[in-house]
């Protein structure tokens, strides 16, 4: 039996067992992620019709994903569940054909609606499962959490727990604090804008709610430096505290700044949310909540000729075994030293890891501190090694080449060319076969690994062009 609806001048069908006033006030309310066009395939038993690569990618629509579909024809539209299968198809019911008279290969109108992405409830924090005297449930999954005597707040009901959630709180652990009142302080105006801009994408905390205070020790005008401050946020001269800190260690002209919401319900709520955030800290989940602290806590010390020489990520005693923990869930600390208050990445071998594990896992490192992100990148790609292994491996290419061949291509003495093929660091990247005796030559090409570190090279430098 089908649910029929009429809204404005169109008729709107369903197969789901719903009662129609409930139908009605979904189909007005619920919003749609995507609208595409697909022809479709009416010729067997089982109707499809396909969603076409660009636009699942796009909207990171995955195989497996379960959808409720709205397809149209004429004055009708027919909404439906169906699963996305292999190459974007889904299945189009018996039902739907009939009631909009669909014919073979009809290039239909169709979208699907947001809140039916087929997630896994582990992906979503509950903030109605607070401790609070009164949550009252609002439209659109939203709450209103309300304590005597304090201000209410209004939040997505479900958090989901995505990359950006995972960054953002981490970062906030490394350089904030979460215990009376939250807060965040740093230098780099790039890393407030992230805090300021996920606070309102992610929890619908409005910006205007965050007050700042300015945190200086320098012989230049503070005035300006408040002025560029306010500028590049966004902020209101009444979210400045009126007064001034003075830091213990002196600061570049542009200062320090903490921002703050001085409610304590937004700091329980912080340690709610990142409770549930630390119960599922593992695999890819790992990286994302490494990079975070890295943009807080982490280094990227270069050598004098820029190139970089080790990755650093400091750790109070009391945060020590969390990081630890972070850092074997990422499978970087087998190849990390643990120096004390830090723990250090040196060594081209080791740094070529690191690189490895974020960029096969779409990843890149620092990629919210610009300053540090380009300065991890650049200081790879400067390095002597780096830039050597690159020459020899696009000049060999996908072809084998002999060693006089290399030689001539490259323009080195062939001392040098045999030397380097030879030494320790180069020898996963080459095949060498022949013994070059007795007039004999080698054939040198590339191997699997080497194959990888180009592929590598190249996520590193699209990574450049497209800003992150």
């Amino acid at each position: 039996m089908l649910t029929k609806i009429q809204v404005d001048d169109l008729e709107v069908y369903t197969n789901e067992i719903i009662h129609p006033d409930e139908f009605k006030k979904l189909y007005q309310k619920e919003k749609i992620l995507v609208n595409f066009n697909a022809q479709v395939n009416a010729v067997y038993s089982r109707a499809f019709a396909t969603f076409i690569a660009e636009k699942r990618y796009k909207f990171n629509v995955k195989e497996g994903e379960v959808s409720i579909f709205r397809i149209s024809k004429g004055k009708k539209k027919f909404e439906f569940i169906s699963q996305i299968g292999k190459w974007g198809r889904f299945h189009i019911f018996k039902e739907v054909i009939e009631v909009l008279e669909i014919k073979n290969h009809d290039l239909l109108k169709l979208e699907i609606v947001e809140i039916t992405r087929n997630k896994s409830f582990n992906s979503y924090i509950d903030l109605s499962k607070l401790k609070y005297s009164s949550i009252l449930f609002r439209e659109n999954n939203f709450i209103t959490i309300y304590q005597k005597g304090k201000v209410p707040i209004t939040l997505p009901r479900f958090v989901e727990i995505t990359p950006d959630l995972i960054e953002l709180f981490y970062l906030i652990h490394g350089d904030g604090h979460y215990n009376s009142k939250l807060f965040f302080v740093n230098k780099d105006n790039g890393l407030h804008e992230f805090v300021l801009r996920k606070f309102e994408d992610l929890l619908r905390i409005p910006r205007n709610v965050w007050r700042a205070r300015f945190l200086y020790n320098n012989k230049e005008d503070p005035g300006l430096a408040i002025k560029r401050w306010k500028k590049n946020l966004k902020l209101e001269d009444n979210q400045f505290y009126p007064s001034i800190s003075k830091c213990i260690l002196n600061t570049s002209k542009d200062g320090l700044l903490r921002i703050v919401i001085d409610k304590r319900i937004v700091a329980e709520i912080f340690r709610y949310i990142f409770s549930s955030i630390k119960n599922q800290t593992s695999g890819k989940n790992a990286i994302y909540a490494l990079n975070g602290l890295l943009c807080a806590e982490g280094s990227a010390e270069q050598a004098k000729n820029l190139s970089l020489h080790k990755i650093t990520l400091s750790f109070s005693q009391k945060e020590k075994e969390m990081f630890k923990s972070i850092l074997i869930e990422a499978g970087i600390y087998s190849f990390i030293k643990d120096r004390n208050d830090r723990f250090v990445i040196e060594g081209w071998k080791n740094i070529f890891r690191f690189f490895n594990i974020f960029f096969n896992n779409d990843i890149v490192p620092f990629s919210i501190h610009r300053l540090r992100r380009e300065k991890v990148i650049n200081g790879f790609l400067e390095h002597s090694f780096t830039k050597n292994l690159i020459n020899y491996l696009v000049t060999i290419n996908s072809k084998k080449l002999t060693t006089d061949e290399l030689i001539n291509a490259l323009g080195n003495s062939s001392d040098s060319v045999l030397r380097t093929l030879k030494t320790d660091k180069y020898k996963d990247f080459f095949q060498i076969i022949g013994n070059g005796i007795n007039k004999n030559t080698f054939n040198i090409s590339i191997t699997k690994e080497g194959e990888d570190f180009i592929n590598l090279i190249n996520k590193i430098r699209n990574s450049k062009i497209h800003g992150n």
